[in-house]
């Protein structure tokens, strides 16, 4: 057994810690980078060249990531895009994926516009959850931020996934337009969680970002009266016996249980309630790269030019490598609030820094990644 065989094998021993302490245990991937919607914070410079796929990882690709994260302790997996429901084999990924000892849940973040057609399969994959992003529920103001006329479809997926008995949660992207109340009971009425998200400020962000706490639990007290901030550590103390809710959740949202309410209501806030010291997660692009941080330019090779994914677990250790030092690399938090960005690209032998004087390519990308904060 050679050194590096060995090494591989020990590493399944140990946590990763990156260099503030944080263990990291979350891994999200985009599978594909194309969308079939167009969402203005995705897409400010309001055109569709993102609707079409550059970038694509393959099954193999994927199961190859998954398998050499799982053995730095890695046990969470979440697949987004892009819109990874355009990825011609995502049920099968979502199987094969489930399939490496080590792995804990694999979940999804979804636009739901395709979920009807996925839900069956998806279940029968085993995906452990599915978040959906949903703006709003007013066919007009759905057609405005997206593009796209397909609230119905949506709504069509949202409940064949709930039908096939697969945890749903409902993530909004907060605006001043947002009608909080309206999606609320909407979400209450199939009986899943909502999430509302802080728009950064990068983009649309920095003339239609709002306070996440005032607008949402500000708004929902006057209708349900002073809610229960929740420990999502205890949750299976705080919700019922039966209630697939109990399981504890992995991301950086803050929970608040209403009185007249039988759901959760989330806040994650990259700004108004940083969760930076928390966080537990780094990130695959579809074009098979790390970001230790989604808030950060930096981006590392996961594979040298000169090495394939393969099936050998000798060869994992590339992969292992490029892994740790992603996690090193995690910075201490995001830099959406900073003035100038600078756009890093590290390798196995240098790293190349280039700075701009202009935010706009640096403000596309962020307003692409707000989005998937919570995803």
């Amino acid at each position: 057994m050679s050194a590096r065989f060995l090494t591989v094998v020990l590493e399944r021993a140990f946590n990763m810690r990156d260099g503030f302490g944080r263990e990291i245990d979350y891994m999200r991937i985009s599978v594909i980078d194309s969308c079939n919607l167009n969402c203005y914070y995705c897409n400010p410079c309001d055109n569709n060249e993102h609707c079409h796929a550059l970038n694509i990882l393959s099954v193999k690709e994927v199961l190859c990531i998954v398998r050499a994260a799982t053995r730095l302790g890695i046990k969470h997996f979440r697949l987004t895009g892009g819109e990874p429901l355009l990825h011609p084999q995502l049920d099968e990924m979502v199987l094969q994926i489930k399939k490496i000892p080590g792995v804990s849940s694999v979940s999804l973040t979804t636009n739901a516009v395709l979920l009807a057609q996925h839900a069956k399969w998806l279940k029968e994959a085993g995906i452990d959850s599915i978040n959906v992003s949903l703006d709003t529920i007013d066919a007009s103001e759905y057609e405005r931020i997206t593009k796209k006329p397909l609230l119905e479809e949506v709504k069509h997926g949202i409940n064949a996934a709930i039908e096939c008995g697969i945890r749903v949660k409902i993530n909004v992207v907060l605006t001043p337009q947002t009608d909080v109340v309206a999606l609320t009971r909407y979400v209450a009425k199939k009986g899943t969680d909502i999430r509302f998200i802080e728009m950064m400020p990068v983009g649309e962000g920095h003339t239609n970002g709002v306070e996440p706490y005032k607008k949402v639990i500000g708004t929902l007290s006057k209708l349900y009266g002073e809610p229960c901030r929740i420990n999502t550590e205890k949750t299976k103390e705080i919700n019922s016996e039966n209630d697939k809710r109990k399981i504890p959740d992995n991301g950086p949202a803050e929970y608040y249980i209403f009185p007249e309410l039988g759901i959760r209501v989330g806040l994650i806030q990259a700004i108004h309630g940083k969760f930076c010291d928390t966080c537990n997660r780094i990130r695959v692009t579809a074009d098979g790269r790390l970001m230790p941080c989604l808030g950060s330019s930096v981006t590392m090779d996961l594979v040298p030019d000169s090495c394939e994914f393969t099936d050998d677990l000798e060869k994992d250790f590339v992969i292992v490598q490029a892994l740790k030092a992603a996690i090193k690399a995690k910075p201490g938090c995001h830099n959406f609030n900073d003035n100038a960005v600078t756009y890093t690209k590290t390798t196995e032998t240098k790293t190349v820094e280039t700075k701009t004087t202009e935010l706009k390519a640096a403000e596309v990308n962020a307003a692409r990644n707000m989005s998937r904060i919570g995803g």
